[in-house]
């Protein structure tokens, strides 16, 4: 590739960067991180009603852009920049409209869950033994849990398995 060419295309991918970009502010104190995780090296400190650019998400992570400081930050600690005030564009396909962070016109109910997984991140999950010792120590008995249902006066039905389907005798496959 000569250079003109490498030069074109540097030129071509930061005026792509840069119109991605969508403003916002943040709606509480924050400490920019160097990669999306809550024990990342912390990159600098942003004041609450900063503006702000979102430059990418990841999860529950939005990597912000303050100045010519770059960071990431929680998603639930920036609002977008339009729902200051500004008018929303109809049929947008920006962050904002991404995120549900514009304030318009909206069904009756909001959901405000981030699950904040992906399949690259399932795929290098490791287990993690302590938490695992943790959740046996909730393990009852089947008489220990009978106990508990009937000083709660609870009734008993039968439930499937998870993946597995019930046969005419009532066990699992």
């Amino acid at each position: 590739m000569t250079r003109i060419h490498a030069l074109v295309a540097a030129v071509l991918l930061a005026a792509a960067t840069a119109t991605s970009a969508e403003p916002a502010v943040t709606v509480r104190a924050v400490e920019l991180k160097a990669t999306p995780h809550a024990d990342a090296k912390s990159v600098a400190p942003i004041a609450a009603d900063t503006k702000v650019d979102v430059i990418a998400r990841q999860g529950a992570w939005v990597q912000l852009k303050s100045g010519r400081t770059t960071g990431w930050a929680k998603l639930f600690d920036i609002r977008a920049e339009m729902a200051a005030g500004a008018p929303t564009k109809k049929g947008g396909s920006g962050v904002a409209d991404t995120l549900s962070l514009a304030m318009g016109t909206r069904g009756s109910s909001v959901t405000t869950g981030v699950r904040g997984l992906d399949a690259d991140m399932l795929q290098k999950a490791s287990p993690n033994a302590a938490e695992y010792a943790t959740l046996v120590t909730y393990a009852r008995s089947k008489e220990q849990a009978s106990a508990f249902a009937k000083t709660g006066k609870l009734a008993t039905r039968e439930v499937a398995e998870i993946g597995g389907a019930k046969t005419a005798q009532g066990g699992s496959q």
